[in-house]
């Protein structure tokens, strides 16, 4: 991982935090669309597919849930400030890359640096059965990538051939060095007592990014009691 050159500061954390990056002239950020706060007067933003080519960019946010324009924010003048956060009410964190790859599970990429590209990619045909989708979102290149969640953002570092299994639904992003597999906790009698549905299970070595709540499960929580009045 590298250290990025590019200044930003964390406010409002753990809960709500919002990101404030400080860009010098020609400097420039790329930032998912709804999730803009302000920017300062010497920045010009361009909103842009989220992908090269237009079909690309349908590819991305059909297959991994982002959204199908992103805004790229250039600085014409030192010490211009771009805030953003997640439109999830929770945490975002700065993950440096350096000539590598992270994957990043469906709605929660935040914002990137500059020399960052992102694409979709297939998670394998057991990762359609985990509830989060059978694509994520590869994120390559140098630079920061900001990936947020809904509630709290918890590290998990593996060391090599450590596990750690996984609810689907609170998996924020992981380390192209970290293998994964999706499956069922366990037996129906087991997944249906339990409360558990399908689970990822990691392999080190690398870093596993996770978030402290499952937006989904609030969301179907939400339809249950509104289906039942």
């Amino acid at each position: 991982m590298k250290t990025s050159h590019m200044n930003y500061e964390f406010t409002h954390d753990p809960s709500y935090t919002v990101v404030s990056a400080t860009l010098d002239a020609d400097e420039r950020i790329t930032v998912e669309a709804g999730s803009m706060m302000s920017y300062s007067e010497h920045v010009e933003m361009d909103t842009h597919s989220s992908s090269d080519g237009l079909f690309s960019s349908v590819k991305n946010s059909v297959l991994s849930g982002e959204t199908l324009f992103r805004n790229t924010f250039t600085a014409t003048a030192n010490g211009q400030t771009v805030r953003f956060a997640h439109t999830q009410p929770g945490d975002v964190t700065g993950v440096g890359l350096d000539s590598e790859s992270v994957y990043v599970q469906s709605g929660s990429y935040v914002a990137n640096e500059a020399g960052i590209t992102t694409d979709s990619v297939s998670g394998g045909l057991d990762s359609i059965l985990g509830g989060k989708g059978l694509f994520f979102l590869e994120a390559s290149g140098t630079g920061t990538l900001f990936v947020g969640s809904y509630g709290g953002i918890l590290e998990q570092e593996l060391e090599p051939g450590e596990t750690l299994t996984v609810d689907a639904g609170h998996s924020v992003a992981w380390d192209e060095s970290v293998d994964f597999n999706t499956h069922r906790v366990g037996g129906l009698k087991k997944t249906m007592l339990s409360g558990e549905g399908y689970v990822m299970t990691f392999t080190g070595p690398g870093t596993v990014y996770l978030q402290t709540r499952d937006y989904d499960t609030f969301l179907g929580e939400i339809i249950s009691r509104v289906n039942t009045n």
